[in-house]
């Protein structure tokens, strides 16, 4: 691979902590990444690492974390882990010199900034792994949002995945104990902070949660936010609908948007590999379904393979700059997450 300067660099070497479903994809989409190399995944349990790394050729399964922080050929630790653990493994392997890939959501705002300000002091990055902010999709309507909605007034948005399994672990309020508010709602937030672009603070927040009759576990949640700027967003996440729901509608006074997998697309995500490419619908004025505008902004690569190149481009040309932006994203997603969950404690 070339930098800019049109100098060879070498690729990014990743470090997994986790075995879990979300370890598998980021653990594949490392594999698909032109620029990536997997070289060690972790677990508590030596025989668990062993089974999860049996798929990938040359990659070394470890048990705990120490081989991963020892290793000098990784430079680049991904966090799949329980979100209660998450922050001691990112601090460990900030310490160690490594950047940081960590999953969402975050147990707070202290703990995350409490994360990137020990990255900024050792000199390497951490992003969060929000995966669809990476899709060429997202970029495009960020990129014409002034022509497609001119300035964003509201959001609404839907995401619900059909889970009745009281073993999963979004089920253990002990790991996981924002259950679907951090599993979920963190998109909704995400999206917010990406599409609405709120400028004000929060002035009004509602939000109603619902609770799994066996575990306690927040098992669905829907709220209504709105800004000192004037935006509005209302969203209603969870697992009891019994229908996979991902949708957006972006209104503003130039016109609307809306996706029904704003969320991870039909066509190229980990979940879904539909026939159906990445789309938005444009609506202006009275126009009739006959009259809406189809927008196709499709990838031939996942966002969560885009995600692992642009992190490993980062960090091969030392463009730590272009980190900011997503740091200073999470950093208000994971303060609209606090807010929310306070109203419910």
């Amino acid at each position: 691979m070339l930098n800019q300067k049109g100098n060879t660099v070498t690729n990014t070497h990743f470090g997994i902590i986790g075995t879990g479903q979300i370890a598998n994809v980021i653990a594949n989409a490392i594999q698909q990444a032109s620029n990536a190399e997997l070289v060690a995944v972790s677990s508590r349990r030596l025989n668990t690492a062993k089974a999860f790394v049996a798929q990938f050729d040359g990659v070394t399964p470890v048990e705990g974390i120490a081989p991963l922080l020892a290793n000098p050929i990784i430079n680049i630790l991904y966090i799949a882990t329980p979100t209660v653990t998450k922050e001691a493994f990112a601090l460990a392997g900030i310490r160690a010199g490594k950047h940081i890939l960590i999953d969402k959501p975050l147990i707070n705002y202290a703990s995350l900034k409490k994360m990137l300000d020990l990255a900024k002091q050792h000199q390497v990055l951490l992003m969060d792994a929000s995966h669809f902010v990476h899709h060429p999709r997202t970029q495009y309507i960020i990129e014409h949002l002034d022509t497609l909605v001119g300035k964003p007034q509201s959001l609404h948005t839907s995401f619900y995945s059909p889970i009745d399994d009281a073993n999963n672990i979004r089920f253990n309020t002990t790991a996981e104990p924002m259950g679907a508010m951090g599993d979920m709602a963190w998109y909704s937030l995400r999206a917010i902070v990406e599409y609405l672009q709120p400028q004000g603070t929060i002035d009004q927040l509602t939000t109603k949660a619902s609770y799994d009759s066996h575990t306690g576990a927040i098992s669905r949640a829907s709220g209504f936010i709105s800004f000192t700027s004037g935006e509005t967003s209302t969203f209603d996440v969870g697992y009891t609908c019994g229908s996979c729901a991902m949708d957006f509608h972006l209104l503003g006074a130039n016109g609307m948007i809306t996706m029904n997998d704003f969320a991870l697309d039909w066509h190229n995500s980990f979940a879904f590999h539909s026939a159906t490419k990445a789309k938005f619908t444009h609506r202006v004025g009275l126009a009739t379904p006959d009259d809406f505008n189809i927008i196709t902004q499709d990838s031939k690569k996942p966002a969560q393979t885009l995600m692992v190149e642009y992190l490993s481009n980062c960090i091969q040309i030392k463009s730590f700059a272009s980190i900011l932006k997503h740091q200073d994203h999470t950093l208000q997603t994971q303060r609209y997450l606090d807010a929310i969950w306070q109203t419910i404690k």
